[in-house]
């Protein structure tokens, strides 16, 4: 019984982080790019909690394949 609730939980965690990776793909990043440098207050370049490269590099890792 055991092994059948770590499977379903396992599973459960595998299919959120694949459907994460779904709807980060469809956001438009150039909308959301503008969205945010327009409503967003400005703060200091070595201070910017927002870094719009991150989401430019393939990931390749398991861990962020499956959403973490």
């Amino acid at each position: 019984m055991k092994t059948k609730a770590i499977a379903g939980i396992v599973g459960a965690v595998i299919c959120l982080g694949m459907v994460s990776q779904v709807v980060e793909g469809s956001i438009d990043k150039e909308a959301a790019k503008e969205y945010l440098t327009e409503n967003v207050k400005e703060q200091d370049e070595e201070d910017s909690p927002i870094n719009f490269e991150i989401g430019d590099k393939e990931e390749r890792s398991f861990l962020e394949w499956v959403g973490f």
